[in-house]
C-alpha cells in the first residue's frame, strides 16, 4: 500500500544551507486560502490545487502527474513592476497606407430563414481610395482612386505594388552625413538616450542614430535602442518589410471584403501540391471579426481601435487647433471648409455602376438612407 508524507521546507533566505523540514499534517488547512470553499478540501500533491469533491482528484491526478510539480516563485522587489519596454513603437514608421472602400447597396430578396433575418440589400465594393503617407518628400505619390470593374483584384494588385516599391526603398542604406556644429553639440552634451530616456552606461554606450533612407542624423541614442530602431523585416534574414495599411472601422466592415477575396493572392502550393496559407497571420476578436491580420508583407490595422469615435467627431476636435494639423488632407484636397465637413451621399440610391453615368443629381428624397 502506497503512503505519501508531505513535508514543508523552511529555509533561511540569508543562508540557504540553513534549512529544515516540518511535517504537514493537514494539507487542506495549509492551502485553504486558494479556495472559497468553507469546508475541508482534497488537495492534489502535484499542483497543490484544492477540490471540494472527493471524487474529482481521482480523475484529475493521473493527468496532473504527467507534468512536473509546480512551485510558485514571486519576483524580486526590484523587478516586480510591469514596464513598457517596446520603445521602438514610439517612433514613426517610414511608410504606411491609408485605404478606404466604398460600396454599392444592391437590393436582394434572399432572406436568411435560418436566422429569421430579412435581407434588404447586399454590399458590393464599388471602388477604393489609397494614399501613401511618408515624411520623405522624394517618395511621396498622388493618392490612388479606383472605381471600375473587378475592384478587389485591382486593390490587391495596387497594394502588392506598393509593398514591393516601399520594400526596395527600405532596403537602401545611406551612410550618415557629417554632423553640423549644432548636431555635434547636441550629441556631445547628451547624457540620456532620446528614445528610452535612460542614462548611457559602459555596457550601453552612446551612439549616433540616423535615418538609413536619407543619411540624416536624428538624435543621440543608446546602443540597445539603435539596434531596435531598425526597420522591421517580415522574417529574420529576409529583405522584405512590413507595410502597415490603415482602415477606419476595418474590424466591422472593410475586413469582410478583404478576407472574402484574399485566397487567390495568398495561397501557395506546398509539398504534394497541397494549398497552404503560411503568410497569413490573424489576431481574431471572434470567428467573424479580426482586430488585425497580415497577408504577406501588408499588415491591415484598424484606426478605430485607437480612436474609438466617429470620423466627424475626430475631425471637429482636431479642427479646433487649426487646419494646419491636417497635413496630408490639405496637400491633396486643399483647405476649403467643405473638405472638413461631413459629406452627403445617397448610399441607398447607388445600387450599381450605371448610376455613375447619370449627368444630374438624384432627387433630394433619395439622399435619405434607410
Amino acid at each position: 500500500m502506497n503512503h505519501s508524507v508531505n513535508l514543508f521546507l523552511l529555509q533561511d533566505e540569508s543562508d540557504p544551507s540553513n534549512h529544515h523540514y516540518v511535517h504537514i499534517t493537514n494539507m487542506s488547512s495549509l492551502v485553504a486560502h486558494r479556495s472559497k470553499h468553507k469546508g475541508s478540501t482534497y488537495v492534489c500533491n502535484s499542483c497543490i490545487h484544492p477540490f471540494s469533491d472527493p471524487t474529482t482528484p481521482e480523475t484529475y491526478i493521473p493527468f496532473c502527474l504527467q507534468h512536473p510539480p509546480q512551485q510558485v516563485q514571486y519576483p524580486d522587489l526590484d523587478d516586480c513592476k510591469l514596464k513598457f519596454t517596446n520603445v521602438k513603437k514610439q517612433q514613426p514608421v517610414s511608410f504606411f497606407l491609408i485605404v478606404d472602400f466604398e460600396s454599392f447597396l444592391t437590393p436582394t430578396d434572399d432572406d436568411d430563414d435560418t436566422r429569421h433575418t430579412k435581407i434588404i440589400n447586399e454590399h458590393n465594393v464599388s471602388g477604393f481610395f489609397c494614399h501613401r503617407v511618408t515624411q520623405l518628400d522624394q517618395y511621396r505619390t498622388r493618392p490612388t482612386v479606383y472605381s471600375g470593374e473587378d475592384v478587389m483584384s485591382n486593390f490587391y494588385e495596387h497594394v502588392t505594388n506598393e509593398s514591393r516599391e516601399t520594400g526596395k526603398i527600405m532596403a537602401t542604406n545611406v551612410p550618415m552625413e557629417p554632423l553640423t556644429p549644432q548636431q555635434q553639440s547636441r550629441y556631445t552634451n547628451a547624457t540620456v538616450c532620446d528614445n528610452c530616456k535612460q542614462p548611457f552606461t559602459h555596457n550601453n554606450w552612446k551612439v549616433r542614430h540616423h535615418s538609413h533612407l536619407t543619411g540624416q542624423f536624428l538624435f543621440p541614442c543608446c546602443n540597445n535602442c539603435n539596434l531596435q530602431l531598425k526597420s522591421t523585416r517580415t522574417h529574420r534574414g529576409s529583405n522584405q518589410y512590413f507595410l502597415p495599411i490603415i482602415f477606419y472601422n476595418l474590424k466591422n466592415y472593410d475586413a469582410h471584403f478583404i478576407i472574402k477575396n484574399f485566397e487567390k493572392y495568398a495561397e501557395k502550393q506546398g509539398k504534394n501540391h497541397k494549398i497552404n496559407y503560411e503568410d497569413i497571420k490573424v489576431i481574431p476578436l471572434n470567428t467573424e471579426k479580426f482586430i488585425t491580420f497580415q497577408i504577406g508583407n501588408p499588415r491591415f490595422l484598424d484606426s478605430y481601435q485607437f480612436l474609438s469615435t466617429s470620423l466627424e467627431e475626430l475631425v471637429s476636435l482636431l479642427l479646433k487647433s487649426g487646419k494646419e494639423n491636417f497635413a496630408e488632407t490639405t496637400k491633396c484636397l486643399g483647405n476649403h471648409d467643405v473638405v472638413f465637413a461631413k459629406g452627403v451621399y445617397p448610399y441607398a440610391y447607388m445600387t450599381d455602376r450605371y448610376k455613375f453615368n447619370e449627368a444630374r443629381l438624384p432627387p433630394i428624397d433619395r439622399f435619405y438612407n434607410f
